[in-house]
This record gives C-alpha cells, sequence and structure tokens, in this order.
C-alpha cells in the first residue's frame, strides 16, 4: 500500500503591500484575518519598512486586519520599521522577537492586547528608547522596563496600556502609579514585582486586568478613584484583589477633636490634641502617640485614630 503524506499550510492566503512585499493571513472570521507566520524559512521575509494594511482581500473578498499572531514575524532581521494601521486589537507573543534590525513601530490606538516579549531582542528594545524614568514606550503604550527600578515611579498620561510583563520582577518597587484614560493591563504585568506596596490607578472606568497580572504580587494594595471602588470590584480579575479608594480630602474633622496628618519624608506628622493609634491597611498597629511625627515601615494604606473618632485613612 502506498501512503501519501500531506502537510497542512500555515496559511489561509497570502497578498502582497503596496511596497510589493508578500505577507501571510489566516482567516478568523466571516471578514476579519490575522497575519501569521508561514515559516520564515521557506518564504522570502519583509524588509525594510513594512506597512501593514488595515484591509485584504482575496477570492474577492475584503477581510479586516485585526489581529497580529504569535511569532508572526519573529526573526525577520531586515525589519527595520513597522507600521501596524488602526482597526489592530493584538499583537501576540513574541510576534517581533529577533528582529534585531527593527528601531521604530508605529502602534495603533485600537490595540487591547499586546503579548509577552513582542519586541524583545529588537534594537528598539535597546536602552536608546528608554524614557529617564527606565520605562520603555511604544506610541501610547508601555512594553516594559528596567528591573532595577527602585521606589515610585509615576506612568505618563496618554499611556493606554501596559503590554504583558511590562513591570515584570520589577521587585524593588514600592509604588506604581498609572495614569487617567487606561484602557487594559497585561498578563504578568507586575509579576514578581514582590515589594510592590500600592499600585494607584487614576481612571475612573476600570481597565481591563488579565488574571495573573499579579502573580507574586497578590498582596498589592489597589488604590482607586473616590467613589470608583464597587466599579472595580465589578470589573473581571478585580475583584480578587485588595481595592480601597482614593480620597485625599478623606481627612475627618469630628467637632473639636481635629485631626490634620501631613505627609514627610519617612513617614506622617499628626496634629491634634488626642490619643492616637496608626495602622496598617492589615490592621497591624504600628504606633501609639500623642500626635507628632510618626515613622513608617514602607509605602502603602494606614489608618489614623483616636478613642471615638473614625479613623483617617493616610496614602503614604
Amino acid at each position: 500500500m502506498l501512503l501519501a503524506a500531506t502537510t497542512a499550510r500555515a496559511f489561509d492566503f497570502m497578498a502582497q503591500t503596496s511596497a510589493g512585499q508578500w505577507l501571510y493571513y489566516t482567516v478568523i472570521g466571516e471578514d476579519t484575518v490575522k497575519l501569521v507566520n508561514p515559516n520564515w524559512d521557506s518564504h522570502v521575509q519583509p524588509s525594510g519598512v513594512l506597512q501593514i494594511p488595515a484591509m485584504v482581500t482575496s477570492n474577492n473578498i475584503n477581510y479586516h486586519v485585526t489581529a497580529i499572531d504569535e511569532n508572526a514575524f519573529r526573526s525577520c532581521s531586515e525589519l527595520t520599521l513597522v507600521i501596524i494601521p488602526e482597526g489592530i486589537t493584538s499583537i501576540g507573543r513574541m510576534a517581533f522577537a529577533y528582529c534585531t534590525a527593527l528601531d521604530s513601530i508605529v502602534l495603533p490606538s485600537t490595540l487591547t492586547y499586546i503579548g509577552s516579549m513582542a519586541f524583545t531582542s529588537t534594537a528598539f528594545f535597546s536602552g536608546d528608547h528608554l524614557t529617564a524614568e527606565g520605562l520603555l514606550i511604544a506610541g501610547d503604550y508601555l512594553i516594559g522596563a528596567r528591573t532595577n527600578l527602585t521606589g515610585i515611579v509615576t506612568v505618563p498620561e496618554g499611556i493606554q496600556g501596559l503590554g504583558n510583563m511590562a513591570f515584570y520582577a520589577c521587585g524593588n518597587l514600592d509604588r506604581v502609579i498609572l495614569p487617567s484614560g487606561l484602557r487594559f493591563i497585561g498578563e504578568n504585568a507586575f509579576q514578581d514585582c514582590l515589594n510592590l506596596d500600592t499600585l494607584e490607578l487614576r481612571e475612573a472606568t476600570p481597565p481591563s486586568l488579565a488574571s495573573n497580572a499579579f502573580t507574586h504580587a497578590e498582596n498589592t494594595v489597589i488604590l482607586v478613584p473616590c467613589n470608583n471602588a464597587e466599579a472595580y470590584l465589578d470589573k473581571e480579575n478585580w475583584s480578587d484583589l485588595i481595592i480601597v479608594e482614593h480620597c485625599p480630602a478623606d481627612i475627618p474633622q469630628p467637632g473639636d477633636n481635629k485631626l490634620a496628618v501631613t505627609i514627610t519624608d519617612g513617614g506622617i506628622i499628626i496634629n491634634g490634641n488626642s490619643a492616637f493609634t496608626v495602622s496598617d491597611i492589615m490592621g497591624r498597629q504600628i504606633a501609639e502617640c500623642n500626635g507628632g511625627f510618626v515613622a513608617l515601615p514602607k509605602h502603602g494604606i494606614y489608618f489614623v485614630s483616636t478613642p471615638g473618632m473614625k479613623s483617617a485613612k493616610v496614602v503614604y
């Protein structure tokens, strides 16, 4: 008996860009496709400037290009610039990994997912593109950070999403402040941030959150804008975290027994006329005093209280 072996093709069809480069597609919906890796060892790799089309036609059907598959352009070592059009929502894991000459990337505002190591080992991933704070930003997205970051890091306004593993293994970070307008936080974004006490969000609408974003950092306190805790708790994956509303003006002044708390280097200064206790977010007592300076062990949420008075929440 003669046996015939067949090999499934890695793509549904191919089409040329306006510059004559061949790209390869798999149909994923009635009128949508994703870019895939055809096995570049057997096909001519795109080089130089690659402008990915927003739409492509095959067999008289017009398809919207909505995704770039994992490994789609892996090791296309002669790419120098990639322009990804509006309408693409996801870039898969290692999609452009080892494109060693890739120095410039244009990303669309429609992205909701940037896979792990999507741009690893590219020229863009070099230190030349890091901000002064040690953040790697492509367009409106934060896709990486130096693992030796310490203290408090503020992500700039205008950033719309954190790619997978954005702050992976930043073990010495105390606090990260995220901007308004943030739309998504990717997989493993804060994994192994072992000392991350607080993550402060300034966006009232909860961004989408990957279920494993805080692996080995599950005790991080999540600060959200006033009156928005319920919205976060109702959003998928947020309810498993410690959600605290951040209300900077939430300092009670009950009658004559007024309380004022000032944040300063190393701790807080309490001004008042009573005995005070200071506790952390877990209810552990940090200090008892009659006012004055109280040293705090690390950044986080603290409560200052006195008998007969509601506790004042302090974000240090």
